[in-house]
């Protein structure tokens, strides 16, 4: 059907002016120039302007289609956009290909806001991908109709307001998105309707946090929780979306603020599981304040509600980040029993990388300390994991070895000696039976 119909259409192309351009780089929408006479013959009705699309049927008077013929138009639109997209994959966006996505978008159009929506999204991606700078214009401008036309109902749809926000985000128009949200708040608050501003304000705050806009996203949700006054679950929803956005911004102290309310949120709704790894996120962010007193409570009750919880990789966190933190401070003592309180909890949860990374935390602060000994038997319990795991035996044979080497316990010979006596080929091999250390 698109072969069929080519000429015609091209030559109402050159009726309308409507020629595909490409421009490098990505589209900026702001300072695309569009002819006048284009937007309005692309913005004109697609069932009743001139000239007629070849897809249209020809009728002696002006009626619009039937519901038969609609159906028609549906199914050769579908045609049309499966033969484009066929050709876009094996040509890249053509000036034919450019031509007939704005084709079938617009002539979708017949078929109702719903359908022209999401032909839209489909085909915008596509032009946005390949930066046709005045085709995205050109849906952009038909976009702001539809909005212009939803927003007149005097029960806007929100499902097609949804499907409008995405059209937008699709060409990247995103202020123009969050307006849509923002004006249907505005009557939504001047009609006292409760229900309608807290849905319109959790799609909007979705929509500012995908689009990593942080600082609106996390005063959307905290206007959410005035919502949530007798819904726990809500209320803990909205904390989460909150903290989120400020932890990103990097407003730690805030953070806190909100993170707190949210361990009183799960104590109150007797939900336990949840709070070690948020208490584990309190304390990182003290940490990260320089609040070392409030930092190491905080580890110190993450790793006591760990354990009573079976969560024992929180635990092992606690436990390092708050060994690390009495290592910069110079107390070994302190740094030597976590670690060793690691090595139990590890050992709980038969983690052998957990084990194997604290002996050689443990090795390394025995060689700080002067404790070659002790250094060596950390390392060498760690590198009987490394071999059972198959990582990083290397690493532990090379620790070993210089110790051992420092402490006059491993013998280099000369390499005259080794040329001297070369390695013959083994007699009377034995086979192996597993692995003989206890």
């Amino acid at each position: 059907m698109a072969n069929t119909h080519s000429r015609s259409w091209r030559r109402w192309l050159v009726a309308i002016a409507l020629t595909a351009t490409s421009w490098a780089g990505q589209p900026r929408l702001a300072e695309a120039q569009l002819a006048p006479s284009l937007v309005e013959q692309f913005l004109s009705d697609p069932e009743f302007s001139e000239p007629r699309d070849p897809l249209l049927p020809e009728f002696a008077v002006e009626r619009p289609l039937s519901p038969l013929e609609r159906r028609e138009l549906a199914a050769e639109l579908d045609e049309l956009a499966l033969e484009t997209e066929a050709r876009y994959l094996e040509e890249g966006a053509t000036e034919e290909v450019v031509i007939d996505w704005m084709r079938e978008v617009r002539l979708r159009r017949i078929l109702g806001i719903e359908a022209e929506l999401a032909a839209i999204q489909r085909v915008g991606l596509r032009l946005w991908e390949n930066s046709q700078a005045d085709e995205v214009q050109l849906l952009s401008l038909r976009l702001q109709e539809i909005q212009a036309e939803l927003l007149a109902q005097p029960v806007p749809d929100l499902e097609l307001i949804g499907e409008l926000v995405a059209a937008f985000e699709v060409l990247r128009d995103v202020d123009a998105a969050v307006a849509v949200y923002e004006i249907l708040l505005e009557r939504a608050v001047q009609a006292g309707d409760r229900e309608a501003q807290q849905q319109i304000l959790e799609n909007l705050a979705s929509l500012r946090e995908s689009w990593f806009r942080f600082a609106p996203a996390a005063a959307t949700y905290e206007a959410l929780l005035d919502f949530a006054d007798e819904d726990d679950l809500l209320a803990i929803e909205y904390l989460k979306g909150v903290i989120r956005n400020y932890q990103d911004l990097g407003e730690l102290a805030t953070t806190i603020e909100y993170q707190r309310r949210l361990v009183g949120k799960y104590e109150e709704t007797l939900q336990p599981q949840p709070i070690p790894a948020l208490t584990l996120a309190i304390a990182r962010n003290f940490r990260d304040l320089e609040q070392l007193t409030e930092a190491q409570n905080y580890y110190s009750a993450t790793y006591s509600g760990a354990l009573a919880q079976a969560q024992t990789d929180v635990a092992s966190d606690a436990l390092q980040d708050l060994a690390a933190l009495y290592l910069a401070d110079d107390q070994p003592e302190d740094v030597q029993y976590l670690y060793e309180q690691r090595l139990a909890v590890e050992r709980l949860s038969y983690n052998g990388y957990g084990l194997m990374q604290t002996f050689d935390h443990l090795g390394q602060l025995y060689e700080a300390q002067d404790l070659p000994d002790s250094a060596i038997a950390a390392y060498k319990e760690a590198l009987i994991i490394a071999e059972h795991l198959h990582h990083r035996e290397r690493y532990f044979k090379l620790r070993l070895q210089t110790l051992l080497l420092e402490q006059g316990r491993l013998e280099v010979l000369p390499l005259v000696n080794h040329l001297a006596s070369p390695v013959e080929p083994l007699r009377d091999p034995t086979l192996w039976t597993g692995n003989q250390r206890s």
